[in-house]
């Protein structure tokens, strides 16, 4: 084996090392977004329950204030 092939069986071999290590990463940035994506929906699930209720006790509030109800 002469040194050129050496060098290019070296330099094949770090390429190769180097995009198993950077998709290994990958994954890895996948599952931890993923992960913040759920708690994002989460989240969004909880507010959206949260501001249905204060929308219900408002529209009892103006309907207690007014006397009135608001036709939808």
């Amino acid at each position: 084996m002469s040194i050129e092939s050496g060098g290019f069986l070296g330099l094949a071999a770090l390429l190769i090392g180097l995009f198993a290590w950077q998709r290994q990463d990958m994954a890895r940035m996948e599952t931890r977004l993923g992960d913040r994506l759920n708690a994002v929906e989460h989240g969004q699930t909880e507010l959206r329950k949260r501001l249905a209720r204060l929308e219900g006790l408002f529209e009892g509030l103006r309907e207690a204030v007014t006397g009135r109800t608001v036709a939808q």
